[in-house]
């Protein structure tokens, strides 16, 4: 079972994200989670397990909390 955006759709939104500025990542991620929470967050987690957008997630190891609804 895939999770978040679906085995190519979760690729498609990092490498989505890799291309904006970081003001444009939040704007982003904002209507993301504001869309559908569920799927962001799955996405998130996957993001973060697979220390992928590290400069906006974090990583495994150290993740970056943020409040969606303050993006």
């Amino acid at each position: 079972m895939d999770t978040g955006y679906g085995q190519f759709g979760n690729t498609a939104e990092v490498m989505n994200m890799e291309e904006l500025s970081y003001d444009d990542q939040k704007a982003h991620v904002k209507k993301l989670w504001q869309e559908d929470p569920k799927k962001y967050f799955e996405w998130k987690e996957r993001c973060i397990r697979f220390n992928s957008l590290p400069d906006f997630f974090g990583t495994r190891d150290n993740p970056i909390p943020i409040d969606e609804s303050k993006l």
